[in-house]
C-alpha cells in the first residue's frame, strides 16, 4: 500500500537483486549529498509515516483518501480575537506621519480583497501527488494555496485563463508610469498584510502605522498585542485607508508573529517590527521580488551564521558582508503557508526555545524555509538595518541578545540534524537601478 504513494529509493539503495555483488562498489560511488539526501529524506518518512502509532493511523486514512479522490480536511487558522469589544470604537485620527514619503507613483490604491482560497481540491493530488508525499510531507491536510503552485505561461495573460492578471501596459511593456500602474509578473494581481508585533510601545506603533497611509496593494494591518495590559481608550488610531485589527496575544510570546490568523486572507504577508521604518518603494519593490520568490524569504535586513573557529559551532553574525544565510522577519515578506508549518509542524522545542530567551524567531523561521525549500533566502536594496529615532533601546542592542542568537542557531542544528542555512552572494535591485536612460523615460523606481 505505501509503495503506492511512496518512493522509497529516495531514503534507500534500490538495486535489482542481480546487482547485490556489486553492492559494495556502488556504495563507495554515493556522494556526500546524496547521502546527506537520503538520511534527510529517512527522517522525514519515518515521522511522518511511522514515528507514532498516530502517524501510522494518519498515513493509513491518508493512503485510503487518495486512492478514492477525497481531499483531506482543511488546515485550521487561528482565531483572530480583537482586543477591542463589540461595543468598542476606538479613537480615529488623520495619519501623522513623521517623514514624508518621496513623491512617486508607486500604484493604484484599491479596495482590499482576498486572494482565492482551496482552487486546487482535486487536483493537487494528481498534479503534484508525488510531491506531497515525498517532497513536502503533508498529505494530511488540505492548505488555501501554498507558495509551489504551479504558475501559467505568458500567453495566458491575454486569453480565457488570464483573469486576474495585469500585465504591464496591458502586455506592451514598460517602466515608469506603465510600470507602476500594474502588478504585472507571472501571478494574478493580488495584495499583501502586514503583521506588526508590538508590546507597550504605543507612540513607536502609531508613527509606524501611520507611515503606511496611502501604501498600494495593502489589504489590512494586523497588529499583535503582545501585552497584557490593553491599549488605552484614548489612544488615537490612525487612518490609513485599511482595516487595522488589534489581535489580543494570548500571552507574551514572539511566536505569535507566525501564527497563521485567521484575519489574514492574502498569502503574501509582511512581518515588520513596530519600529521599522520603511518606505513605500521598498515595501512595493519588496512585494514584487516576493511574487517571483515565493517560496523563500524576501526581506530587507540581512544576516549570516558564521563558524566558531575557536570553540567550534556556529555564531550569529550581523556585521557587513558579501554573503548572507538569513534575512531577518523584522521586514521581510513570506507566505502564509509558512505560518501553518512554523505554528503546527516545526518541532516544540524550537518554540519553546524562542519562549525561554523572548528571542530567535527569525532565525527559526530562516531554518524552516531553507529546510523546505533547500534555498537561501533573497535580500532586496541595499538597506542593512533600520534606525528609529527616538525609539526606546530595542533588545537588539543588548549583548545577551546575540549570546542567545549564538546559542540558538547551534540548538536548532542540533534539532534539525543538520544547519539547513545555505549562503547567497548577490542582493536584488529593480532591473533599471543605476543603469544610464534618455531623459524623456522613467525608471522602475526612483532610488531603488
Amino acid at each position: 500500500m505505501l509503495s503506492l504513494v511512496i518512493d522509497w529509493c529516495r531514503a534507500a539503495i534500490c538495486i535489482a537483486g542481480e546487482r547485490i555483488p556489486e553492492l559494495h562498489w556502488l556504495l563507495r560511488t554515493i556522494p556526500d549529498n546524496d547521502i546527506l539526501l537520503m538520511r534527510r529524506q529517512g527522517r522525514m518518512l519515518y515521522e511522518k509515516y511511522f514515528g507514532t502509532i498516530q502517524a501510522i493511523l494518519d498515513t493509513t486514512l491518508a493512503i485510503i483518501r487518495n486512492r478514492i479522490g477525497i481531499p483531506p480536511m482543511p488546515v485550521i487558522d487561528t482565531p483572530s480575537p480583537s482586543i477591542f469589544n463589540e461595543h468598542f470604537k476606538p479613537i480615529k485620527m488623520d495619519p501623522i506621519i513623521p517623514d514624508a514619503e518621496p513623491e512617486e507613483s508607486l500604484g493604484p490604491l484599491e479596495q482590499p480583497f482576498s486572494s482565492p482560497v482551496f482552487k486546487r481540491n482535486y487536483t493537487i493530488m494528481n498534479i503534484q501527488g508525488y510531491e506531497l508525499w515525498n517532497s513536502w510531507g503533508d498529505p494530511f491536510k488540505l492548505y488555501p494555496h501554498t507558495p509551489f503552485d504551479p504558475l501559467l505561461p505568458s500567453d495566458a495573460k491575454f486569453i480565457g485563463s488570464g483573469k486576474g492578471f495585469r500585465p504591464i501596459n496591458n502586455g506592451a511593456g514598460g517602466a515608469g508610469k506603465e510600470f507602476c500602474q500594474s502588478l504585472g509578473g507571472n501571478s494574478p494581481r493580488e495584495q499583501f498584510t502586514i503583521v506588526i508585533l508590538t508590546y507597550e510601545r504605543d507612540q513607536v506603533l502609531m508613527n509606524s502605522l501611520s507611515r503606511l497611509h496611502g501604501l498600494p496593494y495593502l489589504n489590512k494591518v494586523l497588529v499583535v498585542w503582545n501585552s497584557p495590559k490593553p491599549p488605552l481608550e484614548d489612544l488615537r488610531w490612525p487612518e490609513i485607508g485599511v482595516p487595522i485589527h488589534v489581535i489580543q496575544a494570548a500571552k507574551n510570546s514572539l511566536n505569535n508573529r507566525f501564527l497563521p490568523y485567521e484575519a489574514i486572507e492574502t498569502e503574501a504577508v509582511l512581518s515588520v517590527d513596530d519600529d521599522a521604518h520603511l518606505r513605500h518603494d521598498e515595501i512595493m519593490f519588496g512585494f514584487r521580488v516576493w511574487r517571483e520568490q515565493r517560496d523563500r524569504v524576501v526581506g530587507f535586513p540581512g544576516r549570516f551564521h558564521a563558524l566558531d573557529l575557536n570553540h567550534g559551532g556556529w555564531l550569529y553574525n550581523s556585521n557587513y558582508s558579501c554573503e548572507l544565510s538569513m534575512v531577518l522577519t523584522g521586514a521581510a515578506f513570506v507566505h502564509k503557508y509558512y505560518l501553518y508549518l512554523y505554528s503546527y509542524w516545526l518541532p516544540q522545542a524550537i518554540r519553546d526555545k524562542v519562549d525561554q530567551y523572548m528571542n530567535c524567531e527569525d532565525i527559526a523561521m530562516n531554518f524552516l524555509v531553507s529546510h523546505v525549500t533547500n534555498k537561501p533566502p533573497v535580500k532586496v536594496t541595499s538597506r542593512w538595518t533600520f534606525r528609529c529615532p527616538g525609539c526606546p533601546v530595542s533588545l537588539s542592542e543588548d549583548e545577551t541578545h546575540f549570546l542567545e542568537r549564538h546559542k540558538c542557531i547551534n540548538f536548532f542544528t542540533e534539532i534539525f540534524g543538520y544547519t539547513p542555512l545555505l549562503n547567497t552572494q548577490f542582493r536584488v535591485d529593480s532591473i533599471l537601478f543605476k543603469t544610464r536612460i534618455p531623459h524623456d523615460k522613467q525608471k522602475c523606481f526612483k532610488f531603488i
